[in-house]
């Protein structure tokens, strides 16, 4: 095996170090985001409850409203009734509107105390959920911190890879690192062995001759099928 076919392998290496780093990043950054994702939902529960209660307590105090307006319409009935002079079927539809609003009075009253029982509910229910998310909330940052010092120490690792890699490329001659490159851009093992007269990366026959050449260690021999740098063990 020449001195250019082991730079060329320990140049390959440092790329599958490279890459492993990064595939662990990309790793640790999903991880991070579904973090975030789990914590935009839990808050987005106690978003919803705090809503529900606005809008319950919205509608318990236009429900309030609703029942001193009928009650001051049966005040003012009453009233006409009591001093005013008017006909004996003002009267009765004056009675029958009385007897209207006082029944409806009694259903929004039972309305009333149903929201004001769901009101506690949902104050319980929020308490409770708001409680719960402040907890989370410090598990899931010091998760979220966590693999941020993970993926700070991959990074740092990956910085020293490329100086590395940077020093054993520079041991190549440049055409050739120039193919390597462009190998790369291809397939994550541009440099592979010939096992058994087949070219370890793509599987296939190589020709005698192709065997021979790279055997011989006289000169760079590409694969006729994937056009991979050949060696030969």
């Amino acid at each position: 095996m020449t001195e250019e076919i082991m730079n060329l392998l320990a140049l390959q290496g440092k790329d599958q170090q490279q890459a492993d780093l990064q595939s662990q990043v990309n790793r640790l950054e999903a991880q991070k985001a579904q973090v975030k994702r789990t914590l935009q939902d839990e808050r987005a529960v106690v978003d919803q409850l705090r809503q529900n209660l606005m809008e319950l307590e919205h509608t318990s105090r236009l429900k309030n409203l609703e029942v001193d307006d009928l009650d001051a319409q049966i005040r003012s009935y009453q009233k006409r009734l009591d001093e005013g002079i008017i006909s004996f079927k003002e009267m009765e539809a004056l009675r029958t509107k009385i007897a209207y609003q006082k029944e409806r009075i009694s259903e929004m009253e039972d309305e009333a105390l149903a929201l004001m029982d769901d009101i506690e509910t949902t104050k319980s229910q929020l308490e409770a959920a708001e409680a719960r998310l402040a907890e989370r909330e410090k598990e899931l940052d010091a998760s979220c911190q966590t693999i941020n010092a993970q993926i700070a120490q991959m990074q740092e690792e990956i910085a020293a890879r490329q100086k590395e890699r940077a020093e054993v490329a520079a041991k190549v001659r440049a055409h050739l690192l120039s193919r390597y490159e462009k190998l790369h851009t291809e397939y994550d093992d541009p440099v592979v062995a010939i096992t058994n007269g087949t070219c370890s990366g793509c599987k296939l026959k190589v020709s005698g001759n192709t065997a021979g050449r790279a055997r011989s260690s006289m000169e760079i021999i590409t694969c006729e099928n994937c056009s991979r740098i050949l060696y030969v063990h």
